[in-house]
């Protein structure tokens, strides 16, 4: 579900709004959703029902968990039809008179009576109002209520007119007719927003950001460090007008910016759309004909995939990995005197806003964790809306840190990932390991091992994993993963006792059992053998290699038809497996001609 919302889904399914009409029969009903005008795209949560304007028909109050977070749909379809509404009130028991049963019937009329019972919530999130509604039609004939009370006594009341309102208090033999309210409703609607093509995105918890590279005047590599000064990380292009306008806003007011304590690193990014940084000559040349007066360099191609990547997680926005990239340009990271993320910017960004934030970032104790809310000066610290007090202090820098560094091991920037994923660990047994975030960042090691064994480097796979163990000892993949490079590294003694360890977490990992009887048959261990290839067959019945190497064990123990068995069973499993086949012939079975053969 995770994954859905992260690319864009909904919770909902982007579901419209259904309603129903009964239309009478052997319990028909039809879909009048488009005709009520109730079927918005919305991802709604909870209806709540009540006659709001007190016209007889009932009137909707809808939740939805994205805007507009709230809908109210007056119901205008009910012209000549009449409600009569009763509220109740209890001596004995709940005073609400929750699970009292109302029933209905017209004085005169042999029309079945209605039936209803009063309920304390309506389906999800949702309480609809404690005013017992009933549709009476068109009809002025009075009406005689029946209440079943939770305490089991009974009560019948004359005299309730179509169109009224009453109070009923148990005992008192008698409805009270209750004043309406004047309710006035103005029409309302949700005004499109035309997109600017900026955003301001403060963040909640400051981030450290991963390593960040750029090419200099001389063409030397640098790497974006703290200076103990507030920095703003700006990605510009020399095609980019708004990025040039940008810049020259910036430059007209260098002596405001500088008294503010910010520094300004503009880092090009020309040319990397072609697999290459634009030459330093160019670069140069058009700032100073444009007279740009700040820190200057061009982007590496490394640097702004890994901004994109802290750009996706803190947006939760989930790509393609040959996506490149999701940020826009001019585009702008505004990091605190410890270095640390705490604004991003899409599309240009004002002075004005940009001093703002700095004043907020440099105030007296900000930034120190999770911030108050509180900061002298008056100054609110960006990433809130309003100001209070936490009634639960979030732990969301340690589920960041773990989303970057998976999606750091998915981009391949390894080195930066491992440094995320210890991050998320501290974070997890400094805040009591929330979420069992430790599991968590042991799985982002796993596949960190993982990327760095596909590149062949053993020693940093293995790293990985026994950190991976470290973090979260019951894991069986990171214990069967670290046998397997002890395999690979020739250490079979190592990886023996690993894969032993495996089978007591997870006494059904398939792969443990395989290793381990494959160590035992190439030691002429062929009893162990057998027993770890019969588990493995038990493990996934239809696995051709677990048959085809049980087989073997078994022909060395001179058990030659049951191995003919095994070796079958692995062809039948799948035809172009040459090495059961050669088995399967070698044992003087037959071997069906075809694909393989």
């Amino acid at each position: 579900m995770t994954d859905l919302i992260e690319t864009g889904g909904s919770w909902s399914g982007r579901e419209r709004n259904c309603c129903y009409l009964n239309i009478g029969g052997d319990r028909a009903f039809a879909d009048v959703s488009y005709a009520s005008g109730v079927d918005f795209p919305d991802d709604a949560r909870a209806v709540a029902v009540v006659d709001w304007d007190h016209d007889g028909d009932l009137d909707l109050w809808i939740t939805n968990r994205t805007a507009p977070r709230l809908r109210f749909l007056r119901n205008n379809g009910s012209t000549g039809q009449q409600g009569l509404a009763v509220r109740l009130q209890a001596t004995r028991g709940n005073r609400d008179a929750i699970g009292a049963r109302l029933v209905l019937s017209t004085v005169g009329e042999t029309s079945p009576p209605l039936t209803r019972s009063l309920q304390a919530g309506s389906g999800y999130l949702a309480q609809s109002s404690k005013w017992v509604h009933f549709g009476v039609g068109a009809s002025r004939r009075s009406c005689r209520l029946v209440v079943h009370w939770p305490g089991g006594a009974t009560e019948t009341i004359d005299g309730l007119e179509p169109g009224g309102r009453y109070l009923v208090v148990e005992g008192s033999g008698e409805a009270t007719g209750q004043a309406k309210r004047q309710v006035t409703l103005p029409d309302g609607g949700l005004p499109a927003v035309p997109s600017t093509g900026k955003a301001r995105i403060p963040l909640l918890e400051r981030l450290p950001l991963p390593r960040l590279e750029f090419l200099d005047d001389e063409n030397r590599l640098q790497v974006v460090r703290r200076s103990g000064r507030p920095v703003l990380l700006n990605l510009w292009a020399t095609w980019c007008l708004p990025c040039v306008a940008e810049l020259h806003g910036f430059t007209e007011r260098k002596a405001e910016i500088d008294r503010a304590g910010l520094d300004i690193l503009a880092l090009s990014v020309d040319g990397l759309a072609d697999g290459e940084p634009a030459g330093a000559g160019l670069i140069r040349s058009f700032l100073e004909k444009h007279e740009i007066g700040f820190g200057s360099g061009r982007a590496t191609s490394a640097a702004v995939d890994r901004l994109d990547v802290v750009h996706d997680v803190v947006l939760t926005v989930r790509t393609r990995l040959d996506d490149k990239y999701t940020l826009p340009v001019p585009a702008s990271f505004l990091l605190d005197a410890s270095g640390r993320l705490a604004v991003i910017y899409k599309g240009p960004v004002s002075v004005d806003t940009l001093l703002a934030d700095v004043a907020v970032i440099t105030a007296a104790g900000a930034g120190k964790g999770v911030v108050s809310g509180k900061i002298p000066g008056r100054v609110k610290d960006p990433a809130l809306a309003y100001p209070g007090r936490w009634f639960l202090r979030p732990h969301g820098l340690a589920g960041v840190a773990i989303r970057l560094a998976d999606r750091l091991v998915r981009r391949g920037h390894l080195d930066d990932a491992r440094s995320f994923a210890l991050l998320a660990a501290d974070l997890a047994e400094r805040n009591g390991n929330p979420f069992n975030l430790k599991h968590r960042a042991a799985g982002v090691l796993v596949d960190l091992g993982n990327a760095w064994d596909g590149r062949e480097k053993l020693n940093r796979a293995e790293r990985a994993y026994v950190l991976a163990r470290r973090l979260d000892p019951l894991d069986a993949k990171a214990t069967t993963n670290l046998g397997n490079v002890q395999l690979r590294r020739g250490d079979v003694r190592s990886a023996e006792k690993t894969y032993q360890e495996t089978l007591s977490l997870d006494p059904d990992q398939l792969q443990a059992h395989m290793n381990l009887g494959s160590i035992c048959l190439q030691e002429q261990r062929n009893l162990e053998a057998v027993k770890y290839f019969r588990e493995a067959v038990r493990i996934n019945p239809r696995f051709p290699p677990a048959h085809n190497l049980l087989g073997t064990a078994l022909l060395k123990q001179g058990r030659r038809q049951s191995a003919r068995r095994h070796f079958q069973l692995a062809v039948e499993l799948d035809p172009k497996y040459e090495d059961a086949r050669a088995n399967l012939r070698a044992v003087g079975g037959p071997v069906a001609a075809g694909a393989g053969s």
